[in-house]
């Protein structure tokens, strides 16, 4: 596939998604997951600000937008680095050489597609982390809007884990597999007690 992932349309991605290719596949969701998440916390951002001249709104849209363009960038990111993983599993095997030389690359490959999901991880704690600092300016109208960008950023978060663990899980250097660990460990640390903290604060500003 020669285009971009995120030059599709919604549906072609859903298309994308479905089919027996492995690619496009959680990891990208993962990412688009939050780039969800941070488009509507900067368009919660934006209605605030009709009403205020506080430089915060400003800065927290330019924020989100940055982490927006990082999680867009990510979708595609990923899809390539599990490219490389499918590639390698793809090299011949019939001698010594080659399937040395074959195992090297998968294990390079798995390292890459590794670290491109722990960083969609830890860009979705960074969402997160910054919707839990705008729920309290977000007005009432969209406050439930900032709550589903908080549950986009944990569904990132999670499905991202879970594609760095697969690729660890195969992963042969113990070293490598150690700090992406501890590295995936601390995006996670208290991501769900954050999460609820954020929904719970929406549901009392939306109750009945």
């Amino acid at each position: 596939m020669t285009e971009r992932l995120v030059d599709r349309t919604l549906r072609a991605f859903s298309d994308d998604l479905s089919s027996e290719s492995a690619v496009p596949g959680g990891g990208s969701a993962a990412a688009y997951a939050g780039a969800l998440g941070a488009a509507l916390a900067a368009m919660v951002a934006r209605i605030a600000a009709r009403k205020s001249e506080d430089v915060w709104f400003t800065d927290y849209v330019a924020e989100m937008e940055n982490l927006r363009a990082d999680f867009l960038r990510l979708v595609d990111d990923d899809s390539a680095a599990y490219g490389g993983v499918a590639e390698a599993m793809k090299l011949p095997k019939t001698s010594d050489d080659e399937k040395r030389a074959r195992t090297e690359r998968i294990q390079s490959a798995l390292l890459a597609a590794s670290r491109v999901p722990l960083e969609v991880a830890k860009t979705s704690r960074r969402l997160l982390d910054a919707c839990e600092r705008g729920i309290a300016r977000a007005t009432p109208a969209t406050a439930s809007d900032i709550g589903v960008g908080a549950l986009m950023a944990e569904a990132a978060l999670r499905g991202a884990s879970l594609n760095v663990m697969i690729n660890l899980a195969s992963l042969k250097d113990p070293a490598q597999v150690k700090a992406l660990s501890e590295d995936l460990d601390r995006a996670l640390d208290g991501a769900e007690a954050q999460r609820k903290r954020i929904t719970d604060f929406v549901e009392t500003r939306i109750a009945r």
